[in-house]
């Protein structure tokens, strides 16, 4: 993101002014790589829930929503864009598919009201290094609330670096272990393919509630 779109961000209402001006770099229009490629084909796919809640934070344009909910999995997106929020809708009503696998909420997730038996599933795409790295400690926190024991979160780490300006904030392994650890164990931390301008840049990681 360049410098006068990560000015936008610092606005009270900057994402939503982002998607209403459709600057949104970080959306593909397509499921990550990174993702299908857990969840059909790594052996780790066997620890991956195929029944309960599976939630995006960050959701943009829905596509991994999209992806992750089907008759068995109900996938919630999560964005604080109600512009974003609404093009999921569309895309759902257009795509024909039923809300019972597919819900949208705008929404803070450090305060939203999540459902009464939690979330078996979590999808972190972009939305670690969309947020002040100040923040981290309550992104961990939080991720330990509403995941429920034995859950799974995905975390695509992106991107590795050192860079000091955001967002996207640089990541690190390190930065993850530190607020997860608490309450996750690491399966997985791994190379993954990639979108091509991200090749080196991101890796794979798995966690499980304990």
């Amino acid at each position: 993101m360049n410098i006068n779109n990560q000015e936008i961000v610092k606005k009270p209402d900057g994402w939503n002014e982002l998607w209403q001006r459709d600057i949104c770099p970080w959306d593909k229009g397509v499921p990550s790589p990174a993702l299908i490629e857990v969840i059909e084909q790594k052996p780790i796919k066997e620890q991956i829930p195929k029944t309960g809640n599976v939630l995006v934070p960050g959701c943009g344009r829905g596509v991994d929503v999209f992806y992750l909910g089907n008759e068995h999995r109900k996938a919630y997106g999560l964005d604080i864009s109600p512009v974003a929020v609404q093009l999921c809708k569309d895309l759902r009503t257009e795509k024909g598919i039923p809300e019972a696998h597919a819900e949208f909420i705008v929404g803070d997730f450090f305060k939203f009201e999540t459902p009464a038996d939690g979330f078996q599933l979590v999808y972190d795409y972009t939305f670690f290094c969309a947020i002040p790295p100040s923040l981290r400690p309550d992104w961990g926190r939080r991720m330990g609330e509403i995941v429920t024991k034995g859950g799974i979160l995905i975390t695509l780490m992106y991107p590795l670096g050192d860079h000091t300006d955001g967002p996207p904030f640089a990541v690190s392994e390190d930065h993850y272990h530190s607020v997860l650890d608490a309450n996750f164990e690491c399966l997985l931390i791994d190379n993954c393919t990639s979108f091509e301008a991200r090749r080196g840049r991101e890796k794979m990681g798995v966690w499980r509630r304990k």
